[in-house]
């Protein structure tokens, strides 16, 4: 057994340790239902950091591979020089589509990592939007699918839609596919958000009534620089087994591709 499955195992003992006393197994059950109702009331649900499973996943990514878990993990804890992530602007989309496998890779990656409470405090909306872009452009339905839900489940008005950063203002000299497919992926992610908004869904996890109408405090906007992204003097065609047409932000823009994984729930 190595450092890190040795780590592991002391911190699953630990858990189990603290769980006897936290749910009070030590007392008849009689007592015991009214003691945990009791604890409810006087100390808040809390999250905890899953630092057993980060650091044994740590070891299961591949992009890129993380050659120690506690190095990885002093990285998640380690504030500098800013606490949350930055958003590095993608590659343009045919640049995406000549090699969709290591977005491919990303996103097996990423289903670990969204299991880790620390590294999902330092994503920011602006990444999580970049990482729907690419999956898109490299027709991932699965990866769109689930990023489109992570987005969704951030119910933080930092996470609103309307509040997605113009990438030309980082970059002036974005190339203008790469600026009219993000302008169609934000738009359709904010009509899968009224969709789902429409059916009684909403963003904290909560259900209401789908025959009523949806509150404008909770109707999610595009941001305002979508509008100014024009449509494309020549077709791009991101899958070349998909050329159907059905009308969405990215056939609006000259763009064929199918947009149905964006509305699962």
């Amino acid at each position: 057994m190595d450092a890190v499955d040795a780590t592991v195992a002391a911190l699953d003992l630990l858990e189990d340790f603290f769980m006897f006393f936290w749910n009070f197994r030590y007392v008849p059950l009689k007592y015991r239902i009214p003691l945990i109702k009791l604890r409810r009331r006087l100390l808040p649900r809390g999250t905890s950091l899953y630092i057993g499973y980060t650091l044994s996943a740590s070891r299961k990514l591949t992009a890129p591979p993380q050659p120690n878990a506690f190095l990885f993990l002093a990285r998640l804890l380690w504030p500098f020089p800013h606490w949350h992530y930055p958003a590095v602007l993608p590659a343009p989309p045919r640049a995406i589509m000549a090699a969709p496998g290591t977005v491919d890779c990303q996103g097996r990656d990423l289903m670990r990592l969204r299991m880790m409470p620390l590294w999902c405090w330092r994503d920011t909306p602006q990444r999580a939007f970049y990482r729907l872009y690419e999956a898109v452009c490299a027709t991932n339905g699965h990866m769109t699918t689930y990023e489109t839900e992570y987005f969704w489940h951030q119910a933080s008005p930092a996470w609103a839609t309307e509040r997605l950063v113009d990438p030309r203002i980082a970059h002036p000299d974005i190339d203008p596919e790469q600026y009219a497919v993000m302008a169609a992926v934000a738009e359709t992610l904010v009509l899968s958000f009224v969709w789902r908004l429409e059916i009684g869904l909403r963003r904290d996890r909560t259900r209401a009534d789908p025959c009523k109408d949806v509150p404008s405090d909770v109707l999610e906007r595009c941001p305002a620089w979508t509008a100014n992204a024009p449509r494309l003097e020549h077709e791009l065609l991101l899958h070349p087994e998909n050329d159907l047409y059905f009308d969405s932000p990215f056939h609006r823009r000259n763009i064929v591709t199918s947009t149905g994984h964006f509305y699962t729930v």
